[in-house]
């Protein structure tokens, strides 16, 4: 037996065969394949929107918490680079101190201003210019010079007679300076494991300034500091400069060094100058 489709004009006319066809049951089975069709179309169609719909909702929720969790990021963001701002407000600015020559102070002999005669409308003269008599420039066994100077002792100098670089004010003999910060001593300073291992230790932690990167600024900053008794830093001055920048990222690098071997004058630990050049170089 073929199969058969219950659905089929051909077997609801086989069905009513002979019967009145007129009637309602007939009108039913015959229009029943379509009527199925229609129904499976329209659930398709149910199913197609119910499927659009939760997919839309998906995508707007993962829209959104992409949103969310980008204006999260964006938060956490800006909040991490206020606390760094406020960091770096907190952080000590580093005072460069900058060597320059210092005149050397020479016992200098007593002195008497030698004074021009001012006629003044008034005949008023200031004190401190009056003319001296004949009789003070006589007795008095201070020089003629273009200042009045009490002297110092043992001065044999004229103040008119002081170079560019010296200045007024030494002694005969020398002061006897307290806590002396030597530039030699029997026993140098040294850093643990020798010149290399400094050298390999500043081009580790030095940190070459972003803002001289940009510029191409390159060279060397020598500065100049203190090795102390305990083989700490102290006092660091720049005695050659690079950029204002990288004085200060050398000076910053030098007052973190690791301790020193202290330098020793007399077998007792003392304060020493120390001397060390710091590259700065791209890459």
């Amino acid at each position: 037996m073929s199969k058969i489709d219950l659905v089929s004009r051909e077997w609801c006319d086989i069905v009513f065969e002979g019967r009145n066809k007129e009637y309602g049951a007939y009108r039913m089975r015959a229009n029943a394949g379509k009527r199925q069709l229609r129904a499976l179309l329209i659930v398709i169609l149910l199913l197609a929107v119910i499927l659009a719909v939760v997919g839309i909702n998906a995508a707007v929720k993962a829209m959104n918490k992409g949103e969310g969790e980008q204006y999260d990021a964006a938060l956490e963001m800006a909040k991490l680079q206020k606390e760094q701002k406020k960091e770096e407000k907190k952080e000590k600015e580093i005072e460069l101190k900058y060597e320059e020559p210092k005149p050397e102070k020479v016992a200098v002999k007593a002195s008497i201003q030698f004074t021009i005669p001012k006629i003044v409308d008034d005949d008023k003269v200031v004190k401190d210019n009056e003319l001296k008599s004949q009789d003070e420039l006589t007795q008095s066994k201070a020089a003629i010079s273009s200042a009045t100077y009490k002297g110092d002792v043992g001065g044999t100098i004229n103040m008119d007679d002081l170079q560019a670089n010296q200045s007024a004010g030494g002694t005969a003999t020398p002061e006897v300076e307290e806590e002396k910060v030597y530039n030699v001593v029997e026993v140098m300073p040294t850093f643990p494991g020798g010149e290399q291992a400094l050298l390999a230790w500043i081009g580790k932690n030095l940190k070459y300034p972003s803002i001289a990167q940009e510029q191409e600024i390159q060279g060397v900053v020598v500065v100049r500091f203190v090795v102390l008794e305990d083989g700490t830093v102290g006092d660091a001055v720049i005695q050659k400069g690079l950029h204002p920048e990288c004085d200060k990222a050398a000076v910053k690098c030098v007052k973190s060094l690791p301790r020193f071997i202290p330098g020793k004058q007399q077998g007792k630990p003392v304060k020493v100058w120390f001397t060390c050049p710091i590259r700065f170089v791209i890459n």
